[in-house]
């Protein structure tokens, strides 16, 4: 349930017993490949400020890709 969630876009889940943590924190912690992709996106568009559209490994990527990775970037610290 936690891995829908997180997919669906939510960032958080709230757990109702202690076991509980160990598994929501694990999904909503962003992983090493999500972090690498995030940091990519914004690099990409921080070496062409002015770009509406960019690709990084191969995909098409935009504004909304941007803000998405930033809020990865922030989960993850």
């Amino acid at each position: 349930m936690a891995e829908a969630a997180r997919r669906e876009g939510f960032t958080g889940k709230l757990a109702i017993h202690p076991d509980q943590v160990a598994v929501i924190n694990a999904a909503f912690t962003p992983s090493s490949d999500d972090i690498a992709h995030a940091e990519a996106i914004v690099a990409a568009f921080e070496a062409q400020p002015d770009a509406g559209v960019l690709s990084v490994d191969g995909k098409m990527v935009d504004r909304p890709h941007l803000v998405q990775a930033r809020r990865v970037l922030e989960r993850s610290r």
